[in-house]
């Protein structure tokens, strides 16, 4: 990073805040792909903006769509400070009304992301959470450590 040259942002986007776990661990496996992405500041955003400890949780206090409507600010001034996003949130859905409206969310920040023309990021060509990340990785690349495999795992679209 130089004076004139501001460092590179990714935004990463999951489904909540955590609420049982300090979130060192999806931290830490976020900053490893800031990293290997190139980027030099790494910042979070949420799909709902209520803490939850799993999909269960979310499909509990995610029912009515006013949450995941108030996480839309903070989420389009995350997407307009970013230069790249990766879409981390998982891939599985909470249930009843609140797949509904996860859904809705997802299309929202798809649109905007696709609006600003930016690059997004997925390992393994989904949203996957980083939690999941070594077991994929480790299952495609078997035997690679696990930093190049998740090099390997990021796909841009």
């Amino acid at each position: 990073m130089t004076a004139d040259k501001p460092a590179r942002r990714l935004l990463a986007i999951l489904a909540t805040p955590p609420l049982t776990t300090s979130g060192a661990r999806t931290r830490g496996r976020l900053q490893l792909a800031t990293e290997i992405l190139g980027s030099g500041v790494l910042a979070i955003a949420n799909l709902i903006d209520v803490p939850t400890k799993d999909v269960l949780d979310i499909t509990s206090v995610g029912r009515e769509s006013g949450p995941w409507l108030e996480a839309r600010s903070d989420l389009e001034d995350q997407i307009t400070l970013a230069d790249d996003v990766l879409l981390a949130w998982g891939i599985s859905e909470p249930a009843g009304s609140a797949r509904d409206h996860h859904r809705a969310q997802v299309v929202w920040v798809n649109d905007l992301i696709s609006s600003r023309g930016m690059v997004r990021w997925t390992v393994g060509g989904t949203p996957r959470h980083p939690s999941r990340w070594q077991r994929h990785t480790a299952r495609r690349r078997p035997g690679l450590p696990f930093p190049l495999a998740l090099a390997a795992s990021l796909q841009a679209r």
